[in-house]
């Protein structure tokens, strides 16, 4: 079995199996122009073929905005999402949220738009059948930012001066549920197992240890100057064969910051030398 992926910034990855069967994490590739890294991609324009299925995790911008593009774009691809996803992308289309901002979906595009929670389950098959794939909603939550990450933006006097712009990202895009994935991809009578998180979340180690032994986890290490601590907890819950680091970028500044994952590196060679670290080279499509 052959994958590939494909980051494009925060936790927005296009993984394809066997050029066959395609899924898109939290789709989002708008970001300012000083974020890093800077992402090439525009969501009208490009290619994401296959593209069979999409999945959110939750319903901050960062992780929904472009949905409404791919959705209109791929008219055979289906999308499973929180229940706020599907609200909160109306408004975005509607112009409630940006009055410059329209897109026009048809109803029959909304109704590629399913609204799934924790324990859900979907599954789907590749055109010819050769791969499957079984996605299981996990039970999840946000990060808690720390004092640091909330004093930085408090404290900022370039956030301040465009305040009434930040807070319509902030309040048009309220996340409530949060949930993780796992996906099961089958093909030649052999299975890999990836756990995805949109957000770094070790309150539920008895549901994280359901899905301990994976073959990889998407980790989410934003959020916290110091992420060692939460990213270690689901690492070792999770126990998974190869770690993917997301969301550590710089991706809409000044309310982000880059992430120094180093510590979080280190300890996992240290204390998980057979887990191999992949970091993925942005819009650069990586076998896994």
């Amino acid at each position: 079995m052959k994958i590939v992926a494909t980051w494009y910034g925060t936790v927005a990855l296009h993984i394809v199996v066997d050029g066959k069967l395609g899924i898109f994490l939290d789709p989002s590739f708008e970001r300012p122009e000083n974020a890093w890294p800077k992402i090439k991609a525009d969501a009208e324009t490009v290619d994401l073929d296959p593209l069979d299925a999409i999945f959110v995790s939750h319903s901050h911008f960062d992780h929904v905005y472009n949905l409404p593009n791919l959705i209109r774009r791929y008219p055979s691809a289906h999308a499973y999402v929180p229940a706020t996803t599907a609200g909160n992308c109306r408004n975005l289309c509607s112009g409630e949220i940006f009055e410059d901002y329209r897109y026009e979906l048809l109803e029959t595009d909304w109704a590629r738009v399913h609204t799934i929670t924790a324990g859900d389950r979907v599954e789907l098959a590749s055109q010819d059948g050769g791969v499957h794939l079984r996605a299981t909603a996990i039970k999840s939550e946000h990060v808690k930012f720390d004092a640091y990450s909330k004093l930085r933006v408090l404290l900022n006097w370039k956030l301040w001066r465009r305040w009434r712009h930040y807070v319509k990202f902030m309040k048009g895009f309220p996340k409530m549920e949060v949930v993780g994935w796992e996906f099961q991809l089958t093909a030649s009578d052999e299975t890999k197992r990836i756990v995805f998180f949109g957000s770094m979340c070790k309150k539920f180690p008895e549901v994280l240890s359901l899905y301990q032994d994976c073959d990889y986890f998407i980790a989410p290490l934003a959020g916290r100057r110091d992420v060692l601590p939460h990213a270690q907890a689901m690492t070792e819950a999770l126990s998974p064969r190869a770690v993917i680091p997301a969301h550590y970028d710089d991706f809409f500044p000044p309310v982000s910051y880059l992430t120094n994952i180093r510590s979080y590196e280190k300890w996992l060679a240290t204390a998980c030398p057979e887990t191999k670290l992949i970091k993925l080279e942005p819009e650069q499509p990586t076998p896994l």
